[in-house]
C-alpha cells in the first residue's frame, strides 16, 4: 500500500501556477478530506477555488462539509448555482442541511428544486424544518430499518440491497411496524445467526433508547454518551422513526456546547462555534454580544464602590489593611470560579434536585473552609511580618480570608443552581456576573470585620 503524498498550500499554489491540472487533480483526490480542507483555508479565494474544482464529487463534498463557515460561503458563492447542486446531492442529508442554512432561503430552495434525487431533496426539506439546535436538526434520514414482519432471509436481502446506498457506514438497524413506529433494534449478529424463517421480531430488543426530533441536541448527546451506542434513533411525536444521530454529529455538538460554554463564561453571548466564528470577523456582532453582561458588572461593580464609600473613614484610618484588599477579591474570585466550574462540569445541572444541591453544598462549603483556613493563616503570617506595627492586622486579614473564601464557594456553588432554576444558562455563572457579586460580598465582609477590630488595630 503507497504513503499518500503530504502536501503544503505552497505547493498546491505554485501547481495551480504553473497549470499542472492532472498531476494537481491526482494529488488532490488522493488527501484526507480533513486535510486537505486545512490547506485549502490557508490559500487566497482564487487559488482554492481552483483547487476546489479538480476534485471529485464525493471529495468535494467532504472537503466542503470540513471547511470553516467563512470559507464555506465564500466557495458557495463563487461556484454557483450550477457548481453546488451535484456537490449538495452528493453529500448525506444532515450535512445538506447545515450547509444550505448559510445561504439565503430563496438560494438554497432553488438549490433544492434542481437536485434529480427526489427522494434526497424530500430529505433535507424536511431536516430543514427542524430547529438547528434539536435532535431534528442535527439527524441523519440515512438509516436502516427492516419490517418487523420481516423474516431473517428476506431482511438480510433488504439490507445487502440497501447499505450500498448510505452515505455513511451504518451499522444499527432499527425495526419499525407497518406503519413505521419504531418497536425495536436488531444487531447484525442476531440477523447472521437466527434461522432464515425466523421472523425479525422474534430476534429484535423492543427496549430502544431514543429522543424526538424536538429534543434539544445537548441532551441527545448526553444520552447517546452515556449509554456508549453508535447511533440514536430519532422518532417524531407520534413515534415513527425520523433519523438517527451518529457519533460524529455527537462529536460536533459537544464541539459546539464547549464553545458556547466557554464564551458564556466570559459574558459573551454568542450560542454555538459557528456565532463564534462570525464574532471573529464581525465588528457590530462582536460588540452586540459582548456588551450586555458587561454593562451587568458595571452595575454589579459599583456596589463595590458603594461600600468602600461607606466604609471610607475606615480606610482612611487604617491604610495598611486597604492594600489587602485586591488579595482578598482575587483569592476568593478564583476559588468560587473553580467551584462553579466543578459544579457546571461534574453535577448534571439536568438533573438538579434538592438533595444534589444540599450535598454539593456542604462539600463545597467543608473544601472552602479547609482552602481559607489554610489561604488565612499563610497570609496572616504574611501581614505580620509586613506591618509588625499593627501586629493584629495579619490576623484581621487571615480570619477575613478564610470568611470571604468560604461564602465564595457557597455563592459559587449555588449561582449554577440558581440559573438553571431560572431559566438562564448556568455558564453565565462563571463569568463576570459572579465575579462582580464577589467583589461586593468580599469588600463588604473585610470592611465590616476591620471596621470592628479597628479600636485594636489603632
Amino acid at each position: 500500500m503507497t504513503e499518500v503524498q503530504a502536501l503544503a498550500p505552497d505547493q498546491l499554489t505554485k501547481l495551480v501556477d504553473n497549470g499542472q491540472r492532472q498531476q494537481l487533480r491526482m494529488l488532490l483526490n488522493e488527501q484526507h478530506p480533513a486535510d486537505l480542507a486545512e490547506w485549502l483555508s490557508e490559500m487566497d479565494a482564487g487559488h482554492r477555488l481552483s483547487c476546489f474544482r479538480l476534485l471529485d464529487l464525493d471529495n468535494a463534498s467532504a472537503v466542503l462539509s470540513e471547511l470553516e463557515l467563512a470559507d464555506q460561503r465564500e466557495l458557495l458563492h463563487d461556484l454557483g448555482e450550477i457548481g453546488v447542486v451535484p456537490i449538495i446531492s452528493k453529500m448525506s442529508p444532515d450535512d445538506a442541511v447545515d450547509l444550505l442554512a448559510e445561504l439565503p432561503r430563496e438560494r438554497a430552495k432553488a438549490i433544492i428544486l434542481q437536485m434529480t434525487d427526489i427522494e434526497a431533496a424530500e430529505d433535507i426539506q424536511e431536516l430543514m424544518t427542524f430547529k438547528d439546535d434539536s435532535a431534528g436538526g442535527i439527524m441523519s434520514t440515512d438509516y436502516l430499518a427492516l419490517d418487523a414482519k420481516m423474516t431473517v432471509d428476506q431482511a438480510l436481502a433488504y439490507l445487502r440491497e440497501k447499505y450500498e446506498h448510505l452515505e455513511e457506514e451504518i451499522y444499527d438497524v432499527y425495526v419499525v411496524d407497518e406503519r413505521e413506529f419504531l418497536v425495536g433494534r436488531v444487531t447484525l449478529k442476531e440477523l447472521f445467526t437466527a434461522a432464515p424463517e425466523a421472523l425479525v421480531e422474534s430476534r429484535m430488543d423492543d427496549n430502544v433508547i431514543k429522543v424526538s426530533t424536538s429534543t434539544d441536541q445537548e441532551d441527545a448527546a448526553e444520552k447517546l454518551s452515556r449509554y456508549d451506542l453508535l447511533t440514536l434513533p430519532v422518532v417524531d411525536n407520534q413515534g415513527r422513526l425520523r433519523g438517527i444521530i451518529t457519533s460524529d454529529d455527537v462529536i460536533d455538538v459537544l464541539q459546539e456546547e464547549a464553545t458556547e460554554d466557554i464564551y458564556q463564561s466570559s459574558g459573551i453571548n454568542a450560542p454555538g462555534s459557528e456565532q463564534g466564528d462570525v464574532l471573529n470577523y464581525n465588528v457590530n456582532k462582536a460588540y452586540q454580544a459582548r456588551l450586555p453582561w458587561l454593562l451587568v458588572t458595571l452595575l454589579i461593580e459599583s456596589g463595590s464602590a458603594t461600600v468602600i464609600t461607606h466604609f471610607d473613614d475606615v480606610i482612611r484610618q487604617t491604610i495598611a489593611a486597604a492594600s489587602f484588599m485586591p488579595l482578598l477579591s482575587g483569592v476568593t474570585g478564583s476559588v468560587a470560579t473553580q467551584s462553579t466550574c466543578i459544579i457546571i462540569r461534574g453535577s448534571g445541572l439536568d438533573q438538579i434536585n434538592w438533595k444534589a444541591f444540599r450535598r454539593n453544598i456542604l462539600h463545597e462549603a467543608k473544601v472552602g473552609m479547609m482552602l481559607g483556613l489554610t489561604c488565612g493563616l499563610l497570609t496572616g503570617i504574611v501581614g505580620s511580618i509586613f506591618h509588625q506595627d499593627q501586629h493584629h492586622l495579619g490576623l484581621v486579614v487571615g480570619v477575613s480570608l478564610f470568611v470571604t473564601m468560604t461564602v465564595g464557594v457557597v455563592i459559587g456553588t449555588a449561582m449554577p443552581f440558581l440559573f438553571q432554576r431560572l431559566g438562564v444558562e448556568p455558564a453565565h455563572a462563571s463569568g463576570p456576573f459572579i465575579t462582580s457579586i464577589l467583589d461586593v460580598c468580599t469588600m463588604t465582609i473585610y470592611l465590616t470585620i476591620v471596621h470592628t477590630f479597628l479600636n485594636t488595630l489603632l
